[in-house]
Parts: structure tokens; C-alpha cells; sequence
């Protein structure tokens, strides 16, 4: 029997471990313990045998054996309370922490957990937080069993009882190890310094060559931990790429790092110099910061990191029955919040009316609403369907939670590719192509002189160590994404500003995007109205979140300090609303959705708005509304008029299209009285025609455009009803600035 035959029989065939003198088999394999035997059966079972394909050896070693008692604590009705974080009884959701992830192995394994289970719905990795997100059937499955199942497979969940507590939680600091790697190579880095002065003084009286060779070998033993340490954050990734035949950038960088320790030991050893320790702890130390550096960025634009950072989400808090609109992360337990017809539930929260309709397509991408009646918890991103109703606040507003909804697979676009996509594309050749022309250097030099082929050899590979390029695409593109939020321009994640970069086309809405949901003249023209109608519609146009409507809403608020009950509420997107008040059938919305005949149409004003009224089926006139352009629209539209293609597409009519003109230009494609569909396949014809589109809208009827388009821009005032479809949520008082933001996502570029 070889070698290689010996070596292959006692590597675990599941974690790579060293097996015992006599291992334990299957008659194929070899195991370190029964554990890893069990679960490398588990896995060809259920058909995941190509979890040993993408890596060999990935597996966790199973000497600790998990009891399936373990994990029985978490049924306790107050435990799961704490950690599940959606459960309409069909669908719970569920984040562990899972310290053992370490490759791409384990994110597919972990991916793949309905082939192990089908009572698990669904599974989504978040390898920088080494965490795993679970959607099960809770009636098939209890939520120890899921626990239990990750323990099974190597992957323990991180659970502690002080964990649950997070007001108790001591979050331990995740770059530690990397803090110490940067003390080693700064200090190492700083005494080779000193260290060299001999040599920086080589020719000098009185200092020998004797003195320099010593130092010379002390700057090896300072830069030893340097190269086995604190390089090893280079080397890892880049033993890796090699073993899974992919070259990264990590393999250019290692080999730079290699060259130059190798060259200087080497100069050390022979006694031709002292060689480059210095320049080599330095460069290790430089690089080490770029990369905290670069962490510390992204943790700091991540919506992730810390939930009270601002979230441009609001929320309508009532106070001594007074609304006051704040942002929802300053939400308290126990504050009583009202919730309107399309808007989110920004915490869990418990229903104080008699029952609501709830949405939650933003959590489990399904939008059948589910039924649900007071006192029962509703769940963060839940989408009220229906009249406005009141929540008490029984969580804290968890952003990071509202951003996964944000970021649900339901509502992500197609991938592209981005700057780090073209650099680490272009790893794969550069890294060969450094390597050749260091080799052929070599052999070009060797016959006349080996002194200068090593020379040659080795300064190629230092001096092509991509360490700017390996670094410039995160710096920049989390640079950008944190200076864009600085601005109240909230990026869904850092390759959006690569998109913003590339727009060509812009498509701006109108009601919402382009006029204020606060400012303008409401007048009513029509029959006139009792008390009690008023009331009423009033008390409907109050459960509605759309532009015109809480503009007509504004202009009644200080008559009515209450609205009454109201039941058979529906918002229809792009036609109206209906619903009954005070036991009067109401409509709002468009003359053909109140069934206005065309002799009751009035004349044609160019520079109002209409919102139609029927009571009882009988259409009694009209909210006449000028709108209010918000402030510093030419300034922008004069901007980006000569390098973008402008649109506008609204549902309104074109009563207001010679006051757009000025801003578009006359040569502008305006279309007016346009339906969501109408949207979306006006967004799809410019795709088709080879235009990278940016959309802006108020995120009510724009969803399907917003996803569609390449980049879609959610206007967000005073209102939770953004669309999840989108990729930034700005704030309406930032939309005049939106040029600068094109040209500085550009520089960017």
C-alpha cells in the first residue's frame, strides 16, 4: 500500500480529521467517530452528496454528540415567543447563529435543508454574520426539531439563555482576531525599523558588517510571526481559490507577501544585504488595516449592524389621541400606533381593533391577506389591507429585520454584474498572468545570470501585488452608499450605486413624486353636503395613504378631530377607494370608478387635480386639487435634461401638463392616465429598446415599474408605504439633488 493510499484511508471522509490507528468505515469511506459517519449517510440519503463536490472534506467534526433533548427548552411558549420572528400558523421563520460556517459548502448545505427535511419550507445563508434564516411549517415541525437538525449536521446553533435577553447581550467583538494580527505586524513592523538603522547606516564609521548581519536575522525572527500569523487572512482564501480551481485576488496578494519574506530570508541566509523585512511587515500591516478598514465600512452602511440608526420608515403615533408622525425606530413597547390602508407594521404588535386584514408578502412572499382579530400579535412587515386601525407596540422596531424584508428574494431583480464582479473576473487572469511573466523573467535571465533571475522573479511578483485593486471597489462603493445615506438617499446595498451610475433614462411619476403629499389648494365643487356625508367621507379619505387623498384629508383635518368606524374598505391602485361610514356608501377616486356620466364632467383645468365623490352610488361632485411642485425642481430638471432621456407616466390626467412642459422639455414623452400595467409595460418597452431605466415613484402604484426598472427610486414622506420592489428609499426633500447624486455615483465609477 503507498503512501498516498495510507494518508487517503485516515483523513475523515466527512471533516478531514485524523482517524484513529483503526478508523471507523462504511466499507467505502473512512470516519474519524460514528457522528461524522452518521451525518455523511444523512447527506447521500437525501441526495446532498454534492456537499463533498464543492470541497473536500468540508464537514464539521461530530465528536460531541448533540442529545435530542438538548434543544427542548426552546418549545417553552416564552422562549419561542423571543426568538421566532413570523408565525401565521402555515409559515414561522426562525435566525439562528451557526459559528461553524466556513465555506461555500456549508452555505449550500445549509441552503439545502428541505431535502433533509421537508417540513422546512426554505433556508438563506448570511455568511458575514455566520447566520442561517429558516421558514418552516410549525405544524409539522417544532422549533427544537429545527434546532436539533442543524446539530445533527455539524451546525449548533449559538443559543444561550443570556442571549435571549438582549438587553443582557455582551456582543463579542467579531474582528478580534483581526485587531491582534494588525498589533502584531505594526509592532513587528515598527522594530524592524529600528532594527534596520544599521543597514541604513551600512558605510558609516564604525559600524561592521558583523552587526548588520546580526540584525538582519532579528528582523527575521520579528517578521516570522508577521508571515505565519498575521498573513494567514491572505493566504486561507487563497489556499482555497486554489483548491476549489478558482483564482481570487487573495492568490496575487500571497504571492507578493511570499516573494518578498522568501527574497529577504534569502538575501539574510547568503549575506547579500538584509533584504525587504521592513517593506514586508509594512505591507502586511497596510494591508491588514485596508481590510479593517473596509469591515468597519461596510459594518457601518449595513442595515444590518445597528437597528437605531435612522430607517426612513414612519409610522403615525398617537399621543392623547393626537397623530403625530415619527420615525419608526423610535417606537417604544407599549406605544399605541395607527396603521392605514397599504402601510406597513413597522414592530410586532398587537391589534386593538375588533379584526384587520394583514398582508404579508413582504415576509413570506405570498399576498393572500390573512384575517386576524383583536388582541392577536400582527408581525413586523405586515401590510395593512383595509381602513385605517390602531397597534400597540409590542417589540422594539428591529431594522435589521425590516431590512431583510427589504431585501426578500420575492422582490430582488435579476443579478448583474458589478465592479466587484469585474475584479474578481479579472483575478482570474491576472493572478496566471503574474505568475507567467515571472517565471518567463526567470528563465530569460537565469543563463546569463541566476542573481538577476531571482531579481527578476521576485520583483514582478511584488511589484504586481494588486493590494489598490483588490481594495478600491469596496472603499469605494461603501464609501458612496454611506455619503449617499448622509443625504437621505438610502441604498438597498452598495452595487446600487453602480446602477445609478449607468442610468440613461429616467421615469419620474407625478402625484407624489413630483408635487407635495402636503402642500396644495383642495376646493369642493358640487352638490352641497350634510353634516353627516361630510363626516363620512372625511372618515374615508382618512384610511388612505395616496397623495391626493391625504392632501384632501389635510385640508378637513382641522374640522374633524375623529373619524368614525367604517367597514367595507377597499383601495384599488389607480381607480379609488370605497368603503361605508356613518352607514353611507362612499366613493373616492377617478369619475369612472364613481360612475360620473361624461354630461357631469367639468371643464377642462389645466392646473387641478380631481378626486370624485359618490354617495349611495350617486356621484356628488369633486375635490378640486392644484398641487405644489415641491421646491428646487427646475434646478434639477435643467441638471440632467441634456444627458438623461426624461419621461413622466401618471395616472392622473394631463390637467397639469403646461406646467410640466417647462421641466421636460417640449420634446418630452408625457403619458397621463396610465394604470400600474401601463407603468410596467411602458418600463419593459425601454428595457427591450436597450435603455438602462431609473424610476421614481411614491411606491403605491408604481411597484411593478419600480421592480422592473433597473434602478427603482421610492419616494418616502411621512409614510410607510414604500414598495420593497425598490433599490433606494429617499426622502422627498432630497429629490432636487438628485442630480448631483448621478454624477457623484458616477465619479464614483
Amino acid at each position: 500500500m503507498s503512501v498516498a493510499q495510507v494518508d487517503q484511508k485516515t483523513v475523515c471522509k466527512h471533516c478531514g480529521d485524523r482517524c484513529p490507528e483503526t478508523p471507523i468505515t462504511d466499507g467505502v469511506h473512512p470516519f474519524c467517530c460514528e457522528g461524522c459517519k452518521a451525518v455523511h449517510h444523512l447527506l447521500s440519503d437525501s441526495g446532498l452528496g454534492t456537499y463533498y463536490d464543492i470541497e473536500q472534506t468540508p464537514g464539521i467534526s461530530m465528536r460531541k454528540s448533540t442529545s435530542n433533548k438538548k434543544f427542548d427548552y426552546l418549545d417553552d411558549e416564552d422562549v419561542t415567543r423571543q426568538l421566532i420572528e413570523f408565525n401565521d400558523g402555515k409559515i414561522a421563520k426562525v435566525s439562528f447563529t451557526t459559528p461553524q460556517i466556513h465555506c461555500s459548502s456549508c452555505i449550500w448545505l445549509l441552503e439545502n435543508l428541505h431535502r433533509l427535511n421537508d417540513a422546512i419550507l426554505g433556508s438563506e445563508v448570511f455568511f458575514g454574520r455566520k447566520e442561517v434564516t429558516i421558514s418552516f411549517d410549525p405544524q409539522r415541525i417544532k422549533l427544537s426539531e429545527v434546532a436539533a437538525l442543524l446539530a445533527k449536521i455539524g451546525y449548533d446553533p449559538d443559543l444561550t439563555l443570556g442571549k435571549l435577553d438582549k438587553s443582557s447581550e455582551k456582543e463579542k467583538n467579531p474582528n478580534t482576531s483581526l485587531y491582534l494580527k494588525i498589533g502584531i505586524a505594526g509592532f513587528s513592523f515598527g522594530n524592524i525599523m529600528l532594527f534596520s538603522i544599521p543597514e541604513y547606516l551600512s558605510g558609516a564609521e564604525g559600524v561592521d558588517q558583523q552587526f548588520i548581519h546580526l540584525f538582519g536575522w532579528l528582523n527575521v525572527a520579528l517578521a516570522l510571526p508577521v508571515f505565519l500569523y498575521s498573513s494567514t487572512d491572505f493566504f486561507r482564501p487563497a489556499l482555497l481559490g486554489i483548491r476549489q480551481r478558482m483564482w481570487n485576488m487573495d492568490i496575487a496578494i500571497s504571492l507578493g507577501i511570499i516573494a518578498m519574506f522568501g527574497r529577504s530570508v534569502y538575501e539574510i541566509a547568503l549575506g547579500y544585504g538584509v533584504g525587504y523585512m521592513d517593506s514586508f511587515a509594512m505591507l502586511v500591516f497596510l494591508l491588514l488595516v485596508g481590510r479593517l478598514f473596509q469591515k468597519k465600512t461596510f459594518e457601518t452602511l449595513s442595515f444590518d449592524r445597528d437597528y437605531r440608526s435612522y430607517f426612513p420608515l414612519h409610522v403615525i403615533k398617537l399621543v392623547k389621541g393626537e397623530e403625530i408622525p415619527v420615525t419608526a425606530t423610535r417606537l417604544e413597547v407599549g406605544d399605541k400606533i395607527m396603521i392605514r390602508n397599504g402601510e406597513l407594521v413597522p414592530a410586532d404588535s398587537i391589534l386593538n381593533a375588533s379584526e384587520a386584514h394583514i398582508d404579508y408578502s413582504f415576509v413570506t412572499g405570498e399576498s393572500e391577506p390573512v384575517k386576524v382579530n383583536e388582541g392577536t400579535l400582527v408581525y413586523a412587515g405586515g401590510r395593512l389591507n383595509g381602513p385605517a386601525v390602531t397597534f400597540s407596540v409590542s417589540k422594539p422596531v428591529s431594522r435589521s429585520y425590516l431590512t431583510r424584508l427589504w431585501n426578500h428574494e420575492s422582490f430582488r431583480k435579476d443579478s448583474r454584474e458589478t465592479l466587484r464582479d469585474i475584479s474578481q473576473r479579472f483575478s482570474r487572469y491576472f493572478s496566471p498572468a503574474v505568475l507567467t511573466i515571472a517565471f518567463l523573467s526567470a528563465i530569460f535571465w537565469f543563463p546569463s545570470s541566476p542573481a538577476t533571475a531571482v531579481n527578476a522573479f521576485t520583483a514582478v511578483l511584488i511589484i504586481a501585488c494588486p493590494c489598490a485593486l483588490a481594495l478600491s471597489a469596496p472603499f469605494t462603493l461603501g464609501w458612496s452608499t454611506t455619503i449617499l445615506g448622509r443625504n437621505r438617499y438610502y441604498l438597498k446595498n452598495a452595487d446600487v450605486t453602480e446602477r445609478l451610475a449607468s442610468a440613461d433614462t429616467i421615469v419620474f411619476d407625478k402625484t407624489g413624486t413630483l408635487t407635495e403629499s402636503e402642500r396644495a389648494e383642495v376646493k369642493f365643487t358640487g352638490d352641497s353636503l350634510n353634516e353627516d356625508e361630510r363626516f363620512a367621507i372625511a372618515s374615508a379619505i382618512h384610511n388612505s395613504t395616496h397623495p391626493l387623498s391625504r392632501k384632501i384629508w389635510n385640508s378637513l383635518a382641522d374640522q374633524y378631530q375623529y373619524t368614525a368606524d367604517i367597514s367595507d374598505y377597499q383601495e384599488i391602485p389607480g381607480k379609488g377607494l370605497s368603503c361605508t361610514a356613518k352607514g353611507i356608501e362612499v366613493k373616492a377616486g377617478s369619475a369612472a370608478w364613481v360612475g360620473a356620466d361624461a354630461g357631469d364632467l367639468p371643464e377642462n383645468n389645466p392646473e387641478r387635480s380631481q378626486v370624485w365623490i359618490s354617495l349611495n352610488g350617486v356621484p356628488r361632485g369633486y375635490f378640486e386639487i392644484r398641487s405644489a411642485f415641491r421646491s428646487g425642481l427646475s434646478g434639477l430638471f435643467e441638471g440632467i435634461r441634456d444627458s438623461m432621456q426624461l419621461h413622466l407616466i401618471s395616472g392622473d390626467s394631463d390637467r397639469e401638463q403646461n406646467r410640466l412642459v417647462p421641466f421636460f422639455g417640449s420634446d418630452a414623452d408625457l403619458r397621463f392616465r396610465q394604470s400600474p400595467e401601463d407603468k410596467l409595460k411602458f418600463i419593459e418597452k425601454l428595457k427591450k429598446e436597450g435603455k438602462n431605466v431609473m424610476m421614481l415613484g411614491d411606491g403605491l402604484n408604481d411597484a411593478g415599474a419600480l421592480r422592473e426598472s433597473h434602478v427603482g427610486i421610492s419616494i418616502s414622506e411621512n409614510t410607510g408605504s414604500f414598495t420593497p420592489a425598490s433599490d433606494v428609499i429617499m426622502e422627498a426633500s432630497g429629490l432636487s439633488k438628485l442630480d448631483k447624486v448621478i454624477r457623484f455615483s458616477k465619479k464614483s465609477m
